[in-house]
């Protein structure tokens, strides 16, 4: 590209628009290919006027910025499926409010699991059964 007097940042958003050109046009997808032609003549005209201004350096920031946020994102993707939910399942689904599993289900009073009835039928049981309280 060097022979057509273009700058490598120009030359690269050049070359980046004739691939996606060439994809969209494989895919038949004419309206993308359209973008990608404008992409690369307006992106390759304005990092040309920034490599004549002495800015060189801002064309490579600027073509850096697509590259950092797709990484961005690709970061948070995996730490987030890294986390894992520890409390799940440890909801408070009686009347005391307490965050707990059931070991044995008459040891403490009026705590029916999720308004299931208690399977040892104890005074407790009995009396949530028949709707006293």
């Amino acid at each position: 590209m060097e022979s057509l007097g273009l700058c490598k940042p120009s030359s690269a958003i050049l070359l980046v628009g004739i691939a996606g050109v060439l994809y969209h046009l494989l895919m038949g997808n004419m309206y993308a290919m359209m973008w990608w032609l404008v992409v690369g003549v307006v992106g390759t005209g304005v990092f040309q006027a920034l490599c004549y201004g002495g800015l060189e350096t801002i064309a490579w920031v600027l073509m850096s910025i697509p590259v950092l946020i797709v990484c961005f994102f690709l970061a948070v993707a995996l730490f987030a499926s890294s986390m894992r939910i520890e409390n799940i399942r440890k909801v408070p689904c009686d009347r005391c409010g307490r965050k707990h599993h059931h070991e044995d289900p008459c040891s403490k009073p009026k705590q029916p699991h999720c308004n299931k009835p208690r399977p040892c039928h104890c005074d407790g049981c009995n009396l949530e059964k028949e709707g006293h309280e």
